[in-house]
């Protein structure tokens, strides 16, 4: 996972699931509820924790990803300039000839005219996808050398299936409504967080050929120091949901209201 250098989030998951003696029926789009009772916020010596845990269903238990999963669900793709070819390419683990910022600065009429993963974006030239926010972390992946100092920029896809559960942050105004956190806002150039709040979870069924249908537990720890400086007393509320291989996205569920001196433990 080459990318997630400078996210300053890490995320525990842990998965109980349940023994069921008669075989139960659900539907394959995966189902989740909210345990509002458990959601709550601590602070440590190792790093402050905000833990949600959800209850999920899924018919055909094709839940969860490995570190060994790639195509669909690799984490992104770098341009780079095929010379034999004389077109660009998408190739994550390739840097060569990779299409950097200056490439980009010095070309600004070029256009790349394949689509990027076959994902859900739909594909627009290059120079739509200019140095700036939001695109400077976004769309550009930051190289650095030793001592950490940044190298180079290079034009960059992030996939959204590499992660299988999102988490969106709400903060409530005073008219009663929610304006949506982006943490790209506050995490800029060099120092990007493209993760923001998602995370994975592993492989749940013990064999995934056999299409059994799972239901259980998960406990989402987002660890971080600085959600008191982001959030501090602010009336917040999360949207969560998960998705499986397949890519069913499950229902959206949301928290109730909270602030973190109301969930402290």
């Amino acid at each position: 996972m080459k990318l997630i250098r400078n996210i300053l989030y890490s995320v525990l998951l842990m998965v109980a699931l349940n023994a069921c003696f008669e075989t139960p029926t659900y539907p394959v789009v995966p189902q989740i509820e909210i345990l509002n009772d458990e959601l709550y916020y601590g602070k440590s010596s190792t790093g402050d924790s905000l833990v949600v845990v959800l209850k999920f269903k899924d018919g055909d238990g094709d839940m969860g990803l490995s570190d060994d999963d790639q195509n669909t669900f690799k984490f992104g793709n770098r341009y780079y300039y095929d010379l034999g070819d004389n077109d660009f390419k998408l190739d994550y683990e390739d840097v060569n000839q990779a299409l950097t910022y200056k490439i980009r600065r010095t070309n600004p009429t070029l256009n790349i005219n394949i689509d990027p993963l076959a994902i859900t974006e739909n594909f627009q030239p290059i120079s739509n996808y200019d140095f700036v926010t939001p695109y400077n972390c976004t769309r550009w992946e930051v190289i650095r050398g030793s001592n950490n100092i940044v190298k180079d920029t290079v034009f960059v896809f992030y996939n959204p299936n590499y992660y299988n559960i999102y988490i969106d942050f709400y903060t409530k105004n005073t008219d009663g409504s929610y304006t949506l956190f982006d943490p790209t806002i506050i995490f800029k150039y060099p120092n990007c967080s493209i993760a923001g709040y998602n995370g994975r979870f592993p492989i749940l069924s013990k064999d995934l050929g056999k299409k059994s249908p799972l239901d259980g537990k998960i406990t989402y720890a987002l660890k971080g120091g600085a959600f008191e400086d982001q959030f501090g007393s602010k009336t917040m509320q999360l949207k969560i949901t998960i998705q499986d291989r397949a890519l069913n996205k499950s229902n959206v569920i949301t928290t109730k209201d909270f602030t973190l001196a109301s969930i402290r433990k």
